[in-house]
């Protein structure tokens, strides 16, 4: 299989995942006494931007198509 130059793997853990990580240890050793949702926030940040970046992709390409059908 051959890869191509722009294609890049993350195997680390990223920032947002390892908050999340050290939260729920703390929420479940009662360290902290946060609601679920502040625990899991910045997994809901990573997705809420993910979802963000996928609706302007589509966007762009629908843009993008609309103005080759009009040439």
């Amino acid at each position: 299989m051959s890869m191509n130059s722009k294609t890049k793997h993350k195997w680390g853990v990223g920032i947002f995942e390892f908050l999340t990580i050290v939260f729920i240890v703390l929420k479940l050793t009662e360290t902290i006494h946060w609601t679920w949702w502040q625990v899991f926030s910045p997994s809901i940040i990573v997705f809420s931007a993910g979802l963000l970046e996928g609706f302007i992709e589509v966007i762009v390409e629908y843009s993008q198509k609309n103005k080759e059908k009009l040439k």
